[in-house]
């Protein structure tokens, strides 16, 4: 709500500049970088919903700072303190955490798509709410957003059906080596990189571009809310396909290419809102595809133990890529103009899609049951850890009395004679 109105009615701020707006609305993605993998090895600790509870808590007091600030270094604190409230791996971990996965990357669409909601209603609402409340007001609405998220997850988020899980006490060395290893946490990180600064670097071209098309700025709103449905219709074949055909990686890459695509098309010049909608609907297909495999790619390939640390990297690698883009772009239009912009842009997509071919395999995700001869809590206890240890186990957790140990493992990489130790194993 405050991209489409911070900038003009910022201005009326004390020790207002075009800069320091400019920080204003950038240092919120900065402090999110900063803290995200903190957070996110937090949640590994100490839980995920703790940390979500402390950082809605924190962005609320952000957006009273805001609110209640009549300088441009109150507005500038606020949004910092906001962007603070770093919870996005901590979140999607949780999801990762309450979803199987095969169902991941479907719950993830739905974070994505509910994202892209978001953003789309903002954009509609964000003047007009201004209009009525001023910017100080577009804040205190924010915070009681915030509060009832606080109170759905909260109230309604589930914890988890996992009755007994346990937890192996890993330094921050150990979890960091572990999920570095092979470096393809780094490969989605770079790919989830290029989406956020493509994306930023987008909506300071296009919206100049559409007015030049005739279109006022009243209609741009209704034009992205149709792309962004549009986008989720072309979406979803090709995530289904990437589910049924075991294709994901070759899916992100395709995804890029239609972003490259979709940027490569703007070149042409042409104004027609047929144009326009087709251009954007591709950009955004290929963009919220891979919002949301990338995301379940990270938690398929890596299990519960590690899983906030490695999204707290790729979360990192988020907010930088829209800093960045905002930023770098801000600053390069002047001396690259559009036509620099998109080719930088295009061989960023290009290159971000070369790189996934690095991922190399992935995890071949499977559930199995190991059947003990005796269901205490020791032998329970003992049996997660040791089955946590080795390789190809991804999660480990038990329901009351059942005496069961259930285990999600990468098919490609746990041996069979090792899982025959724990005891009788059973397929699900």
């Amino acid at each position: 709500m405050l991209l489409p109105v911070i900038r003009i009615l910022g201005e009326d701020l004390e020790g207002a500049t075009l800069p320091l707006l400019g920080l204003a609305l950038g240092i919120y993605g900065l402090s999110q970088a900063i803290l995200q993998l903190p957070l996110g090895l937090l949640s590994d600790k100490i839980g995920r919903k703790p940390v979500i509870y402390g950082g809605l808590l924190v962005f609320i007091a952000g957006s009273l700072v805001a609110g209640f600030s009549e300088t441009i270094w109150g507005l500038i604190a606020g949004r910092a303190l906001q962007g603070a409230g770093a919870i996005a791996s901590a979140v999607m971990a949780l999801a990762a955490d309450l979803s199987r996965p095969e169902q991941r990357s479907k719950m993830m669409a739905m974070i994505g798509g509910s994202i892209g909601l978001a953003f789309a209603i903002s954009l509609i609402l964000g003047p007009l709410l201004s209009e009525w409340l001023s910017l100080q007001g577009l804040f205190f609405v924010i915070a009681a957003l915030a509060f009832v998220a606080l109170i759905v997850a909260m109230t309604l988020v589930p914890r988890g059906g996992q009755t007994s899980k346990i937890s192996l006490n890993l330094s921050f060395a150990e979890r960091w080596k572990h999920v570095t290893a092979k470096g393809r946490i780094f490969v989605l990180a770079i790919a989830v990189f290029v989406i956020h600064w493509s994306l930023v670097a987008v909506f300071m071209i296009v919206p100049e571009k559409l007015e030049q098309s005739g279109f006022a700025l009243v209609q741009h709103s209704w034009i992205y809310l149709t792309v962004l449905v549009l986008s989720i219709v072309l979406m979803v074949p090709m995530m289904l396909g990437a589910e049924r055909k075991k294709k994901h990686r070759e899916v992100m890459q395709l995804a890029f290419v239609v972003i490259a695509l979709a940027l490569v098309s703007l070149f042409s010049g042409f104004t027609h809102i047929v144009f326009w909608l087709v251009v954007l609907t591709l950009f955004f297909a290929g963009f919220n595809l891979l919002e949301a495999k990338l995301p379940s790619t990270v938690s398929n390939l890596f299990g519960s133990q590690y899983r906030g640390t490695a999204l707290g990297i790729f979360s990192t690698s988020q907010f930088l890529g829209a800093f960045l883009g905002g930023s770098m772009t801000g600053y390069l239009l002047p001396k690259l103009g559009v036509e620099g912009i998109l080719i930088l842009n295009i061989a960023l997509a290009v290159a971000a899609g070369l790189a996934l071919a690095f991922l190399g395999k992935l995890p071949e995700i499977e559930k199995i049951a190991i059947k003990l001869d005796s269901s205490d809590d020791d032998s329970i206890k003992n049996t997660q850890i040791s089955a946590l240890k080795m390789p190809g186990v991804l999660e480990a957790f038990a329901n009351d009395g059942e005496g069961k140990v259930y285990l999600q493992v990468d098919k490609s990489k746990v041996q069979q004679k090792e899982l025959l130790k724990l005891g009788t194993v059973e397929r699900t």
